[in-house]
């Protein structure tokens, strides 16, 4: 073959099944027919599947190209160790447990080929197994860099969508398609990221750096939501959302708005890690206790009273954490903080890059203020956070208000 036209990456862990539906609805897609792209190469990525999904891929033959890692790298390794040995001229990202709808992929590579040359990824749309509701039809972010899918699982055709070539901040990993040289120019996914938000986090280098993301909602697949994500665990993936929010902003917002939003992202996290602590572990009324018996205004939960009562039989002395909630918030603030002087080194590099600043981008996308962890509504209908974001122009919103938007 001569150098593609476009290389569908699909990166597996011990999803079989899933990936050889994926990958023989896409070889579909290929070829000189009718309603074919020619020039494509498909590569299935392995992260060391022990489930026999490398025999079946090798079954497909030489339509395939198979890139076999020792160990689990992750969505972000998975796609880098295709990048990086490809010379297509557009990347096409597709997740294994995705089912392409017919005309997706000429769909997707022809709207990135008619695209202005400013416009770095095309975002394919993504709806249920079934057909019947929305996955990612849109995509928005909160002040604190965590991202939500407005009109998740909301029957299609009670949700609004947005209009072929319509602006986006980001495109989902999981269905979309992005210029080689700008992939290159911008350094792809970050590889620290593993899998959850990397996308969020390109999608943002993609603006500052003077570029663009379009919507194709011709560009559709069916995707069995979190099947790969379900094998990693909830606990695993929460991790991940806290510490790749975390990496998103400090990584990108540009020095003027990093210096107003740290206060509040910082006191945000401090409190949904305080509430996950002391509301859901055993002896945490220890740590609610005031000094010198002043009183605390907070009132004790019924795990703590179970808590005392087991202390008093000797079962325990003081606070233990058991809550895996609680621990996935420490294990993020642990990476964050072991990691900062490479996170430092990463936002010098995309700030030297920036040509946009984020009043332009935010003013189009957010950011958002959404209530979704524990204690939220708590904090931000305080005096103290009404302080910090004093000035700040954040887009208030309920959970609910977004998912119907």
């Amino acid at each position: 073959m001569s150098r593609p036209v476009a290389e569908v990456v699909i990166v597996t862990w011990n999803g079989r099944d899933d990936t050889l539906r994926a990958l023989d609805a896409t070889l579909a897609q290929t070829g000189n027919g009718r309603g074919q792209v020619p020039d494509v190469r498909v590569t299935v990525v392995d992260n060391g599947s022990t489930d026999g999904t490398r025999d079946e891929v090798v079954r497909r033959g030489e339509r395939v190209r198979l890139i076999c890692l020792a160990e689990n790298r992750g969505f972000t390794g998975g796609v880098a160790a295709a990048t990086e040995a490809s010379d297509a001229e557009h990347f096409v990202f597709l997740n294994n447990d995705a089912l392409p709808e017919s005309g997706w992929l000429e769909s997707l590579v022809g709207a990135m080929a008619s695209a202005p040359a400013d416009v770095a990824a095309v975002a394919g749309r993504i709806i249920d197994y079934e057909g019947q509701r929305a996955d990612f039809v849109d995509g928005a972010m909160t002040f604190d860099g965590h991202a939500f899918q407005p009109g998740f699982r909301k029957p299609l055709g009670t949700i609004s969508e947005r209009p072929p070539g319509a602006e986006m901040l980001f495109a989902c990993g999981g269905n979309m398609v992005v210029r080689r040289d700008a992939w290159h120019a911008l350094g792809g996914f970050d590889d620290d990221f593993f899998a959850y938000l990397e996308d969020v986090d390109f999608g943002w280098r993609v603006w500052l750096t003077g570029r663009r993301v379009l919507w194709e909602p011709g560009a559709t697949v069916r995707h069995r939501s979190s099947a790969t994500s379900d094998r990693l665990g909830s606990f695993e993936r929460g991790v991940l959302f806290e510490r790749n929010a975390l990496q998103t902003v400090f990584k990108n917002y540009d020095d003027e708005h990093l210096r107003t939003m740290a206060g509040p992202i910082l006191l945000t996290l401090l409190h949904r890690t305080l509430r996950y602590t002391t509301d859901r572990n055993p002896g945490s009324d220890a740590l609610r206790r005031a000094p010198f018996g002043e009183s605390n205004h907070r009132a004790g939960t019924s795990l703590s009273i179970i808590a005392r009562l087991l202390a008093k039989f000797g079962y325990h002395k003081g606070p233990v954490i058991t809550d895996p909630l609680t621990t996935m918030q420490f294990r993020a603030l642990h990476w964050f903080f072991a990691n900062r002087d490479s996170l430092a080194r990463k936002r010098a590099a995309v700030q030297a890059m920036r040509t946009r600043g984020d009043d332009e981008i935010l003013a189009k996308f957010g950011p958002l203020l959404v209530p979704t962890y524990h204690g939220d509504t708590d904090l931000f209908g305080s005096e103290l956070f009404a302080m910090l974001t004093n000035g700040l122009d954040l887009r208030k919103a309920t959970l609910e208000e977004l998912m119907n938007r």
